[in-house]
């Protein structure tokens, strides 16, 4: 096994393993413990202690407890997953592993999470270019962070020494960072903490990490350790790629906040609709084949795939003008415009062909039409995700049996579509195995 992370909350410990399964790493959150070693042939696994509420003893004895209970697995490294504001009981938790592990371990922390607007330079952590502890995360009811700097965090709760790379050895290239870790290791360094402000920074930290050649434990939100999963990787194996499609005609700003919190937390690849175009004939189509295509150009590089006719307010079209100009009722320009964004999902779906594992549509309209362009006969409904937003499979057609998801455009709050992406990729996760280089679909 590449990895075990270990987290305090089940949502931790997801986030993390959603960035190594939409790179086709085959992995797990694991509920309870005892059946751990039925797993062990997955590349990561996740764990957690339900411990970011708990007083740092109680947080430390739960990490300890959870160490001995996976104790017989052959690991690669220990991720520790830290939440991606550090609240917890960051150096408490961290403690318990390095006390579990070779004493010639070292901790190597990589706070850092730019996809969400989360970077740390000169050791202090910024949110949207806000120091942490001026955010809101200060006023948490179970764990709130009052301090930006994170070496600070975890001198709290820890009697270990710790050293600080930044942003200048960051810029100097792996092997200085390697060197600069050696250094402080040799100095008495027991964690270390360091800068990150892109995705490549983390990369590099990463690839100097595994320069080092010594035993490490992994700090952090979920990118570094998928670095250093993706880095170490010794084989060509077949990986897992059932991609999934999300396609949004709303216009709602509960829609924005929540494609803004999907977009955060999962990354997926993301291609906005020029609504405009669809309101005439000949640019309709140009737009449709400008997705579709986008999409499918980088269909190897993702999991995750969203067409949106709205990332952010200011992408929020004047109907009213815009149906005018094109010599439409508002009525009429509205029904447009959801008829061809369900052509543009139902185009890539079918596209995909069999890389496709499922489909996630907003708003009646949009869902009625995408099924009737897929010759869909309806949908076999399994389960509710949250109030008024259901999951089930594809009755006939071109996409039968495929995973869909769908709810009301004004449904749910900032975290429900991040939700819904979870609860899709662990149904058809579910589907889906890999056996001796063959996929299955059962």
């Amino acid at each position: 096994m590449r990895t075990l992370i270990i987290a305090d909350d089940m949502t931790g410990a997801n986030v993390s393993n959603s960035s190594l399964a939409k790179n086709g790493y085959k992995v797990g959150t694991i509920n309870n413990a005892n059946y751990i070693a039925d797993y062990e042939n997955y590349d990561a696994l996740g764990v957690h202690t339900d411990s970011r509420g708990m007083e740092a003893e109680a947080a430390y004895q739960a990490v300890v407890d959870k160490m001995a209970s996976v104790k017989g697995l052959q690991v690669d490294f220990y991720n520790k997953r830290i939440d991606s504001t550090m609240r917890g009981n960051c150096g408490a938790e961290l403690d318990a592993i390095l006390d579990q592990v070779d004493e010639d371990t070292l901790a190597i922390v990589v706070a850092s999470y730019p996809d969400s607007g989360k970077i740390v330079i000169g050791n202090y952590m910024l949110v949207d270019g806000v120091p942490l502890e001026l955010t809101d995360v200060r006023n948490d009811p179970t764990a709130p962070v009052d301090s930006s700097k994170i070496s600070t965090i975890f001198m709290e709760q820890t009697d270990r020494e710790i050293g600080v790379i930044t942003v200048e050895t960051i810029m100097q290239g792996q092997e200085a960072i390697t060197d600069t870790m050696l250094a402080l290791k040799d100095n008495g360094a027991e964690i270390i903490v360091v800068d990150a402000f892109t995705n490549e920074d983390i990369e590099t930290i990463a690839q100097a990490t595994l320069a080092m050649d010594l035993p490490f434990v992994a700090v952090d939100p979920g990118p570094f350790t998928y670095y250093l999963v993706k880095n170490s990787s010794q084989d060509t194996g077949v990986k897992t790629k059932q991609k999934m499609l999300f396609t949004i005609g709303s216009v709602s700003t509960i829609a924005i906040a929540q494609i803004a919190r999907f977009r955060a937390e999962l990354a997926p690849y993301v291609v906005k609709i020029q609504a405009e175009d669809l309101l005439y004939d000949g640019p309709d189509q140009a737009e449709i084949d400008r997705v579709k295509n986008k999409v499918l150009q980088h269909l190897d590089d993702n999991q995750m795939f969203l067409v949106a006719t709205m990332m952010q307010k200011e992408d929020k079209l004047d109907l009213k003008a815009a149906a005018q100009k094109a010599g439409l009722t508002v009525r009429q320009a509205s029904e447009r415009i959801s008829d061809k964004v369900a052509e543009i999902g139902s185009q890539i779906a079918l596209a995909m062909g069999d890389q496709l594992g499922g489909v996630y549509t907003s708003g009646g309209d949009i869902t009625k039409a995408f099924l009737e362009k897929t010759g869909t006969t309806g949908i076999q409904i399994k389960d509710e995700v949250i109030p008024l937003a259901v999951y089930g499979t594809i009755m006939g057609g071109d996409l039968d049996h495929k995973s869909i998801i769908t709810k009301g455009g004004l449904i749910g709050d900032e975290y429900t579509l991040y939700e819904c992406a979870d609860f899709l990729a662990t149904k058809i996760a579910s589907n889906y195995y890999v056996e001796e280089g063959v996929h299955h679909v059962s």
